[in-house]
């Protein structure tokens, strides 16, 4: 596995070649060896609209919420981010409803898109590769598209089952502290950095972002205007506060912290793994 992920890296991480920024190409060998071990994929066309939902309604009844908050929490101390995606990835597919296409090539209720099936300069460079890298990496980047919430989730169904430990429940614990530390009108960006200056465990500013998107998706950290994806989904078009600064995912990007934790939503989304603090609370 490691080695396969090696090479899956390999693939995508930029590296500094005579003054270019760009990978390290792979060999047929390595290439078909990351696919025996389940890490790369061969090129495929992404998945008709109205069945990618389907199939997500499919998954959502096979996964439990508790699977995926402990999972997530597991990978706090483990750093095994291929388990902390699922909770985004989760979350946001259970609030998807049944509804049709608003176009043939891109979908503004649920971000299904077609753009995946434009051609790339090597196979192994193709879309379902990337975004396993970006589930390896970081945690995932794009919870809030459907085909990726399906790739993340049928993914996570091969995954050994994990238990996660006190020790992670301390670590989202203090990591959920730190929003009392900021100023009233602190964003995300802020939290983010306080989160990484106290290496509360082994991470970087990326996974940390991640983690701050995903807590947003689950509506942890949301605002009373705007609302996790579990009250309403949102046209993708509306999920985007005006500054163009702040890239981060909706609905974390509209957050400041003074509209604080959503504990309703913390204990419907961590059930009793987090007991200690919302007794605090």
């Amino acid at each position: 596995m490691e080695k396969a992920k090696k090479i899956l890296y390999k693939a995508f991480d930029l590296k500094d070649l005579n003054g270019k920024c760009t990978s390290i190409p792979l060999s047929d060998e390595e290439y078909s060896y990351a696919m025996q071990k389940g890490i790369m994929f061969p090129y495929r066309k992404t998945i008709g609209h109205d069945e990618c939902i389907k199939q997500l309604q499919d998954l959502t009844k096979q996964i439990t919420p508790e699977e995926v908050a402990s999972a997530f929490l597991y990978s706090l101390s483990t750093r095994k981010l291929e388990y902390r995606s699922a909770l985004g990835s989760y979350w946001y597919a259970k609030a998807i409803p049944t509804h049709d296409s608003s176009s043939e090539k891109r979908c503004y209720i649920c971000d299904w898109d077609t753009y995946n099936d434009l051609s790339c300069s090597k196979e192994y460079k193709n879309h379902y590769n990337c975004l396993n890298y970006e589930r390896f990496k970081y945690g995932g980047v794009r919870h809030t598209m459907a085909q990726y919430a399906l790739f993340d989730l049928s993914e996570f169904l091969k995954l050994p089952k994990v238990n996660h430990t006190k020790q992670d429940e301390d670590i989202m614990i203090d990591i959920l502290n730190c929003v009392y530390e900021l100023k009233p009108d602190n964003k995300v960006g802020a939290l983010q950095k306080l989160i990484s200056s106290k290496k509360i465990f082994k991470t970087n500013k990326s996974e940390v972002r991640v983690i701050m998107d995903i807590l947003g998706i689950c509506g942890i950290l949301e605002t009373a205007e705007h609302r996790c994806y579990a009250e309403s989904i949102y046209n993708c078009i509306d999920r985007n506060p005006p500054e163009l600064t702040n890239d981060y995912a909706y609905p974390v990007n509209w957050w400041r912290a003074k509209d604080g934790i959503n504990t309703d939503r913390m204990e419907k989304v961590f059930g009793p793994y987090l007991e200690a603090f919302l007794n605090k609370e």
